[in-house]
């Protein structure tokens, strides 16, 4: 082996990755790591073992904790280096990841920091800094290159990871409230917040993806809690990452997680189904539910149907994710990363996977459907019917106050907001009438 890339959780060593000559990885679990009473494994696919793991299963792994498309490039061109080398953009940036893990160098509690936005850009008017952030995000995604700033989320659209600070510059683990702070995470803290400003070719996009996050809240779906923040000129999703919890003395921990496309061993270029190899299909989604305990295999099914119901065509394998915790069975992740597709006719309208074995939009899902998915998972046809027309029916009953809701968000435009509401409205009753 020509070099290692050690992988932390805080100051615990879990891992290394190897590198041979030719390039190939091994990733070998450490002694003590695997001796540690709750220790973890980094995923589904590679269970706490002495014997190493190889490329074929480490390398599509890695890849997955990296950012897509432009963000990648600009990235990879800011570093100089190869698209293609996980491992080393990992080391550079990947300090605060999805999930639980820092490469390279480990999490120093006592260094962790944080520095306000109007600090870094020395402007005093905290929505002028944040649109100022907004616009760094276009040239250097996640602020690569900033001193003590190390932090990589996957996915091809802008974002960024913050912390929420309160009033004694404490950070905390809640959704922004008026008199809060944000801030840089530095040399390895944790942030707390997913911020991922609005998109104008999407309209209407932090409203829709709020209503759609804060009704499955209300439909009894566990789900990223999400808001509105309020620049000078734009606005943005907010949402508060379920990979964090507060310890015992109400310190910041991270907690593990991996995306289905880890948790199957798919690179991300294969997260849909459809493409020249083939992706995560339904069926195969909905069975990843084997990895976690009965109720959540079937809060699994719950957001498929959501998606569904919502036209989140969009839901691909990366946007279901597992929790690996500590000492713990693996548990199913909250939704995320949900908005309608239906205000976009410009936006690809056919699901992320066939359904009952054919590329479907929302307008053409019918009873037999569902009894197709029903019979693939061994679920009875008439319970899936059944949990559809029960989620439609608490949809309906709560459109009113979760509209009122979002629509009274500091920064919501409530014409984006009605009309989410309505559309999503229309196609739920149109699939609970073709049951």
């Amino acid at each position: 082996m020509t070099r290692s890339v050690p992988v932390w959780f805080d100051a615990l060593h879990v891992a290394d990755v190897e590198v041979a000559s030719d390039g190939a990885l091994l990733l070998r679990y450490a002694d003590r790591w695997r001796q540690t009473t709750g220790a973890f494994p980094l995923s589904v696919t590679m269970p706490l073992r002495a014997a190493p793991y190889t490329s074929e299963i480490i390398s599509p792994w890695l890849a997955n904790l990296l950012p897509e498309e432009e963000q990648l490039r600009s990235l990879t061109r800011s570093l100089g280096l190869d698209q293609a080398d996980a491992l080393a953009m990992l080391e550079r940036i990947g300090g605060d990841t999805a999930g639980a893990l820092s490469f390279g160098l480990a999490s120093d509690r006592s260094r962790w920091a944080y520095r306000p936005l109007t600090d870094l850009y020395g402007i005093d008017t905290p929505p002028a800094a944040l649109d100022r952030h907004f616009e760094d995000l276009g040239s250097r995604p996640f602020l690569v290159g900033e001193e003590g700033v190390r932090q990589s989320l996957a996915g091809g659209q802008k974002k960024s990871a913050l912390a929420v600070l309160d009033s004694d510059g404490r950070p905390v683990l809640r959704l922004p409230e008026p008199g809060d702070v944000m801030a840089v995470p530095l040399h390895g803290a944790p942030s707390t917040l997913i911020l991922k400003p609005d998109n104008p070719n999407l309209p209407g996009i932090t409203e829709n993806e709020v209503w759609c996050l804060r009704m499955a809240a209300a439909l009894g779906l566990e789900a990223a809690q999400a808001t509105i923040l309020q620049a000078e000129g734009r606005s943005a999703i907010a949402v508060l990452r379920y990979d964090r919890r507060l310890g015992r003395q109400g310190q910041l921990v991270r907690l593990h997680q991996e995306d289905f496309a880890q948790a199957n061993g798919l690179p991300p270029g294969r997260k849909y189904e459809r493409g020249t190899l083939p992706g995560l299909d339904l069926r195969t989604l909905l069975e990843t539910g084997r990895h976690v305990r009965a109720r959540d295999a079937l809060a699994l099914l719950d957001q498929v149907i959501f998606n569904i119901l919502v036209a989140n065509t969009d839901a691909h394998a990366k946007n279901y994710s597992l929790i690996l915790p500590l000492a713990e069975p693996p548990r199913l992740a909250p939704l995320y990363d949900v908005s309608s597709v239906l205000a976009w006719p410009h936006v690809v309208q056919a699901f992320a996977q066939n359904i009952a074995g054919k590329k479907r939009t929302a307008d053409s899902i019918a009873g037999r459907h569902w009894e197709t998915i029903a019979s693939e998972i061994g679920y009875r046809p008439t319970d899936v019917r059944n949990r559809v027309q029960e989620l439609v029916d608490r949809l309906v009953a709560n459109r009113v106050q979760v509209t009122e809701e979002v629509a009274a968000l500091p920064g919501a435009t409530a014409g984006y907001v009605a009309q989410t509401a309505e559309l999503v409205e229309v196609n739920a009753l149109r699939i609970a009438g073709r049951l």
